[in-house]
């Protein structure tokens, strides 16, 4: 058990943060029991990985001098985020202070990982779109902090979220056009889904009257976002499963948020055309996220249990 504990892979952690998010969206859906399932599951995972931090250091310290690793690390914070708010709503008092610390933690994270990779040192083979995890993925205090009472807090995240993702996007996207991406990270490319949708609910959660038109565009980034990860899906699905196929849940059930959000941002703007358009597409995008993110669960429960998973 220990041995599996050590050998625990990263990408476990933002795979719960993904599915902690689409167990909400069921759970707005009236399936409060899946909901409290999804909940108590991703409790035992971060558990878990923290004992792993605290049985293995070097083990992790390992994990996170490494970029790729370290960017996803910020996947725990992100979990506890979502957790502590699950706790507090059920009028556990300590909910608001675990999501507290952990939004403080994933500062810290920020800065020591923009220290080590753009002050010390820039390697572009290691610029992929995974940084999006440690630099928009403190966004989801503001898709869970609602009820926190911080909202001048929350405010100034999105809008450091919205200027990090207009200076970073080109940048990602430049390189994966001019430099070949590794078989090793080639799903950290579904990634790009997971920021822009990120600013939008954050937007919509933390300003009453939110800029329109950077709204819409955000929420384009969105579309055209999903449109590459559908496009490339049967690239995804040519490697055999490895635990980077985590980049392909938190990005779209961030995704299908974003486009619940927009439904009810026309409806209340008396646009129903676009409404009902962005309320089809949710759809489409909570049949495809249920699919992405159960796949890539049985597939980390088939690794625990020592079955060896396959692709498509």
């Amino acid at each position: 058990m220990f041995k599996r504990l050590m050998k625990m892979p990263v990408p476990v952690l933002p795979t719960f943060v993904g599915t902690l998010t689409l167990s909400n969206v069921y759970g707005g859906m009236g399936y409060v029991w899946f909901r409290y399932l999804i909940m108590a599951v991703a409790t035992v995972v971060v558990i878990a990985y923290i004992l792993k931090i605290a049985l293995y250091t070097r083990v992790c310290i390992n994990e996170y001098g490494q970029t790729v690793p370290s960017s996803l690390y910020a996947g725990l914070t992100m979990c506890l985020m979502i957790l502590g708010s699950f706790y507090y709503e059920k009028g556990l008092g300590f909910g608001k202070f675990i999501w507290l610390v952990a939004v403080i933690f994933h500062v810290v994270h920020i800065v020591i990982f923009t220290y080590r990779n753009v002050i010390s040192g820039r390697n572009i083979e290691t610029t992929l779109p995974s940084w999006f995890v440690t630099y928009n993925g403190i966004m989801v205090s503001c898709v869970t902090g609602g009820a926190m009472n911080m909202n001048w807090m929350l405010r100034i995240i999105t809008v450091y979220g919205i200027i990090v993702y207009l200076v970073l996007i080109p940048v990602i996207i430049v390189r994966l056009l001019r430099v070949p991406i590794k078989p090793a990270v080639y799903h950290t490319m579904p990634i790009v889904l997971a920021p822009c949708s990120l600013c939008v609910v954050s937007l919509l959660n933390t300003f009453e009257s939110p800029n329109r038109i950077l709204l819409i565009f955000l929420y384009l980034c969105v579309v055209i976002s999903l449109l590459f990860i559908i496009f490339k899906l049967p690239d995804f699905f040519s490697f055999p499963f490895a635990p980077g196929f985590a980049g392909l849940t938190f990005p779209m059930a961030i995704g299908l948020v974003a486009s619940n959000k927009m439904a009810a941002f026309f409806e209340a703007a008396g646009e129903s055309g676009r409404a009902y358009a962005c309320t089809q597409l949710a759809g489409f995008q909570l049949f495809l996220t249920s699919m992405l993110i159960g796949y890539v669960l049985l597939n980390f429960f088939r690794l625990l249990i020592g079955s060896k998973p396959r692709a498509f």
